[in-house]
């Protein structure tokens, strides 16, 4: 007798472009007028994760260390972190900070890289995508970073404790992540264009959600 077993297919996606654009705007949306955007990678991460865990069940945590991405068919590399000689690392002046799942990378920063990676002198025109990544598809070294969409990655992982650690220690980022949270409302909730928060003086800040939004995927 013939037995049909079940095939199982890791998913390329953990969820749809719309959802992450959601995820990225808020994020965006709230850090815009209070923060540097472009180096707000570790808030990109701990808010990205947290709502990953709460609103889809999805164990996912914050990891820093190197990161680099093949971001063009010249196979121009663009990458977070240090470099000695060809060979690319990270340390508490040069690090990246992206989002792991059990079997993939997410990284709500990466409609953004644009603008990041030009504040390093990376001339090239990186395009507005969504980075959602099956972690068997990273390369396995940095030589190997040829197509675009190609990513390598350096975990540190007790940097990455410190890193959230410290962020978390700080009243005012915690503010700003409970403003996200209560921007991003329901999953099956409609979007709100724009929300206002107080400062610490006592102002009435607009927030607005941002118009660059990922145009499709790595």
């Amino acid at each position: 007798m013939l037995k049909l077993g079940l095939i199982t297919t890791m998913k390329k996606f953990l969820m749809p472009l719309a959802d992450y654009n959601r995820i990225y705007s808020v994020t965006h949306g709230v850090l815009r007028d209070v923060a540097s955007v472009e180096r707000a990678c570790i808030f990109f991460a701990v808010f990205g994760s947290y709502i990953l865990n709460k609103h889809y069940k999805i164990a996912a945590k914050p990891v820093a260390g190197a990161f680099a991405i093949c971001v063009n068919d010249s196979s121009e590399v663009a990458f977070f972190g240090t470099k000695n000689g060809t060979q690319i690392d990270s340390d508490e002046s040069g690090f990246h900070v992206w989002i792991q799942t059990k079997d993939h990378i997410i990284d709500f920063m990466s409609p953004i890289f644009r603008e990041a990676f030009s504040e390093a002198g990376m001339k090239c025109e990186i395009p507005r995508l969504m980075l959602q990544k099956r972690l068997t598809d990273e390369v396995q070294m940095a030589d190997d970073l040829l197509r675009p969409g190609d990513i390598f990655t350096l975990p540190d992982l007790e940097m990455s404790e410190q890193i959230v650690d410290h962020f978390l220690e700080k009243p005012s980022n915690r503010d700003l992540l409970h403003v996200a949270e209560r921007w991003f409302g329901r999953r099956s909730s409609k979007q709100a264009l724009n929300m206002s928060m107080q400062d610490d003086l006592g102002e009435i800040i607009k927030l607005h959600l941002p118009r660059t939004v990922a145009r499709g995927s790595w």
